[in-house]
């Protein structure tokens, strides 16, 4: 299924606090259109990066990261949204004629005071 990076760049707010105070540990999607979550950050830092893995074709940055339990907060807009392709760390060899993803979408959405 289709893997998503997303990579929220934070103002303001540590991602400790954004991951206690603003995530959604359950959101609706879960189990549904979006099979797991996986959430990296340092809790002092300003950055999280979520790999959503989803059971159908992956929704664009802003809406996924809403249905992954990770809304913009309040006062917040998207800034240079880029959508690039990184490799897989370890990408599989291609076995019989299924032929593994060597790429990853992914998605950096700053998130800045308005």
């Amino acid at each position: 299924m289709p893997l998503q990076i997303l990579t929220l760049k934070l103002d303001g707010i540590t991602a400790g606090d954004y991951l206690t105070w603003c995530r959604d540990p359950e959101p609706a999607a879960l189990d549904f259109a979006l099979r797991s979550i996986s959430i990296d950050a340092d809790p002092l830092g300003d950055t999280i990066t979520a790999i959503l893995d989803w059971n159908q074709p992956t929704p664009r940055p802003a809406p996924a990261a809403a249905a992954a339990g990770l809304p913009l907060p309040a006062n917040t807009e998207i800034h240079a949204l880029t959508l690039t392709d990184q490799p897989l760390a370890n990408p599989q060899p291609p076995t019989h004629e299924h032929v593994a993803p060597t790429h990853r979408p992914r998605a950096e959405i700053e998130l800045l005071p308005t």
